[in-house]
């Protein structure tokens, strides 16, 4: 059985996630997907010597640019192998995939995750999720998480710039500002790159921020 698991390189650290390979199968290949902007970390490359590890990193910068490369490699896998002698994870906090993987399930046997590795024991776990709910850091990657997928779910076709302009946006001003001063500052920092989609911006963050503040 021969395992991939292709990495969201862009996605997963925009969520903060710590990538480790405890507890993956033997000879598996890692690949990692990066924009030109892109610069994959000493830290997240496998240090095992049994992971065949390679790194596509010439992606242009565009709108859901990775997605389309790693949705075609997943069928350039499914042309090599037999669907029972393949197994794919694709590593990305974008449910878009879940269509793709699901449209492709008679040829491919594919999911997504969340992060590669072991999860962690179920009690471990809600602590984890316990503490993170509880500390700013991970109050605000939650907030810039939900934004980003709402981004994803309701903006197809938003340039690049346009997209990191509005998660920049919400992340630097949450800055220790209550909930109504920074709607009204995102709102007018919106507006004023966007004057005539602005509402539309602050119909997808309003959600993500006043779920920050509960």
């Amino acid at each position: 059985m021969e395992t991939y698991y292709l990495i969201d390189y862009e996605n997963i650290k925009l969520a903060g996630v710590t990538l480790t390979y405890s507890g993956i199968p033997k000879n598996s290949n890692v690949i990692f997907f990066l924009t030109t902007k892109d610069k994959l970390t000493d830290s997240d490359k496998p240090k095992k010597k049994d992971i065949d590890c390679q790194i596509f990193d010439n992606i242009p910068e565009g709108m859901e640019s990775v997605d389309k490369y790693i949705s075609a490699y997943m069928g350039y896998l499914a042309g090599v192998y037999d669907k029972e002698s393949l197994k794919v994870y694709i590593i990305s906090r974008n449910k878009g995939y879940d269509n793709v993987i699901a449209f492709m399930s008679d040829l491919i046997n594919a999911e997504r995750k969340e992060q590669i590795g072991t999860p962690a024991s179920k009690k471990n776990t809600a602590a984890s999720a316990k503490n993170t709910v509880m500390t700013g850091n991970g109050k605000l990657s939650k907030c810039l998480l939900e934004v980003e997928e709402a981004l994803y779910e309701y903006g197809g076709g938003i340039p690049r710039q346009d997209f990191d302009f509005v998660i920049n946006t919400v992340r630097t001003s949450l800055n220790g500002k209550n909930k109504k001063n920074v709607l009204s500052e995102i709102k007018e920092k919106l507006y004023m790159r966007f004057p005539y989609i602005g509402e539309f911006y602050m119909e997808v963050v309003t959600p993500a921020v006043e779920d920050y503040y509960k």
